[in-house]
């Protein structure tokens, strides 16, 4: 299960916090991943791992899924990097839907940055090309409130000297990378 989006008052400027879309994405699955991430510790490129696994398929998904489309990899202010886009609209392509929550607040994240940092206003697209599948995501101003406490909350996360608690072991725990550290 994903976290809920927290409540919290909205980050100075983006320019002061810096914070990636994969750090978003992160502390939505679990702050606690975000935590050991933020602090150096990158399990999901250890050999062997999980994680690592899934990196590796993700990376063969992105190379092999819309070979037409222009200017794969897009990285915008060493922040955020775009899969690719396409007439003007954010694509974000993912290997399946189970971390549909975390994807979604990654891909509003990107349209919110775009929209604050460079006055480009625009539509995402979350790709699921195994699926067949595509979801458009538009950025509304509930969602940019969400997205400032999401921002404020990755930065507190990243500030703690040490990991948040998490009571018991999600489903998603199945899968991660990070399990080992959290409940081995």
């Amino acid at each position: 299960m994903e976290r809920d989006t927290p409540s919290s008052s909205p980050p100075a400027s983006l320019s002061t916090v810096r914070v990636t879309g994969t750090e978003v994405h992160y502390y939505v699955l679990c702050p606690r991943k975000l935590w050991w991430f933020s602090h150096g510790i990158e399990q999901e490129h250890v050999g062997g791992s999980q994680g690592a696994e899934n990196v590796a398929m993700g990376q063969m998904l992105h190379q092999d899924s819309y070979p037409g489309k222009p200017r794969k990899e897009v990285m915008i202010d060493d922040l955020l990097r775009i899969d690719f886009l396409d007439d003007g609209v954010v694509h974000e392509i993912k290997k399946s839907k189970g971390a549909q929550r975390a994807t979604l607040y990654q891909l509003l994240y990107y349209l919110y940055y775009l929209k604050r940092e460079k006055g480009f206003v625009t539509t995402g697209v979350i790709d699921y090309p195994k699926q067949r599948r595509r979801e458009t995501v538009e950025l509304t101003p509930q969602r940019e409130a969400e997205i400032e406490a999401i921002l404020a909350s990755v930065a507190s996360t990243r500030s703690e000297s040490i990991p948040p608690v998490v009571d018991a072991p999600m489903p998603i725990c199945k899968k991660c990378a990070y399990q080992d550290l959290c409940w081995g």
